[in-house]
């Protein structure tokens, strides 16, 4: 098949998300629409390497899906008769909703559960999660559907962690649907002790009110005047609660979103916030009876401790910290890592203006810049 003729067959798969040559397009930047109709048209002029990178990041797709050894009429059904997680009674409606498999051994081993039946609630819960290891996080919930649908007790006997995966998955930057997340939640919080139990229910609350307050649909930051501060206020107050609840390694993911927010509902609204409490909150969990014993060699841990000290006025001490691991780890830190870390960095930035925060996001992006490139 030439790559028209696979895109074509990608669009008929997804036409939820290929909608028509215009709105497609407009995904991919072009003003108007006169390619997307020649490729629909059959045009046998191929489709370049960006087009093709780009148009897997709209479908959600890997870029091995443009491989000549995968040209066969059955691209989409093959690798679902060899994967076994369908039976014969399936409709041809419900094959189109599965995720276009092009690696099979691949699959096969992320779930490591070849002796399970391939249609039971397990074993789509198992490939739920695969697909969202692997960020196809629309398959991943149309699997949860199926587990629903199933007929079996599964979906009561395993109601709170289905729900939980749920709520993740809608939190995800692919979908943003925080309210519909914020509700499984907030039910999730107050029914027995499941939240004490998986105290990360209480931070995804928080994080949800955070993006919520501090972000429109199309993921842009809001202006000061738009923010929710009631939103911001119930984010940070779960922030800390998980931060009370949690044992001491697990702390500093609460606290360094604490502190950010504290100083952002400073900037919003003037003397609301004490400075004194960030440096109350460092000292607890650096110094207090469960001291976080800082893993260096944790990406993450590293640069929530220098961000607190860049936010004490540390700033220097928070670069060298960050410049040591690049240094010494670099083979421990991704793109997304960074590009993760700096917009944490680019949202504290956008409300505060910070100076040490500019600065701290500066020498970030020239140290990673010069061991990269």
């Amino acid at each position: 098949m030439t790559y028209t003729e696979r895109f074509i067959q990608i669009t008929e798969v997804y036409p939820e998300i290929f909608i028509s040559e215009k709105e497609f397009s407009k995904k991919l930047g072009y003003s108007s629409s006169s390619t997307v109709n020649n490729w629909m048209n059959g045009s046998t002029k191929s489709i370049n390497s960006k087009n093709r990178s780009n148009i897997c990041e709209i479908f959600g797709l890997s870029a091995d899906v443009w491989k000549r050894d995968n040209a066969t009429e059955r691209f989409v059904t093959y690798n679902i008769r060899d994967l076994e997680i369908i039976t014969e009674e399936l409709s041809d409606t419900k094959i189109k909703d599965l995720i276009l498999v092009s690696d099979i051994s691949k699959e096969k081993n992320m779930l490591g559960k070849e002796s399970m039946d391939k249609d039971s609630p397990e074993y789509l819960f198992e490939y739920a999660k695969a697909l969202k290891e692997d960020k196809k996080i629309e398959e991943a919930l149309k699997m949860l559907e199926r587990i629903y649908e199933h007929p079996s007790n599964y979906k009561y006997t395993h109601h709170n962690e289905l729900e939980h995966f749920k709520a993740i998955l809608l939190s995800h930057d692919h979908i943003k649907d925080w309210d519909g997340a914020i509700d499984i939640l907030k039910r999730l919080y107050s029914s027995t002790h499941y939240h004490l139990e998986n105290k990360e229910i209480i931070t995804l609350i928080a994080s949800n009110y955070k993006r919520k307050a501090l972000y429109d649909k199309e993921n842009n930051l809001l202006t000061k005047d738009k923010v929710d501060m009631d939103l911001i206020v119930n984010s940070i107050t779960l922030y800390k609660e998980a931060y009370n609840i949690k044992d001491s390694q697990a702390k500093y993911y609460d606290a360094i979103n604490f502190a950010y927010l504290h100083n952002i509902t400073d900037a919003i609204e003037v003397e609301y916030a004490d400075p004194i409490t960030i440096t109350k909150l460092y000292e607890d969990l650096t110094t207090g009876k469960e001291k976080w014993r800082l893993d260096d060699e944790n990406w993450w841990e590293v640069t929530s401790n220098a961000e607190f000290l860049m936010l004490l006025g540390r700033v220097d001490e928070g670069k060298r910290n960050i410049n040591d691991f690049l240094d010494f780890h670099l083979d421990k830190v991704s793109e997304f890592d960074i590009d993760a870390t700096l917009r944490q960095l680019d949202l504290y930035i956008h409300f505060t203006d910070d100076k040490n925060a500019i600065e701290f996001r500066k020498n970030l992006t020239e140290s990673w810049e010069a061991l990269t490139n």
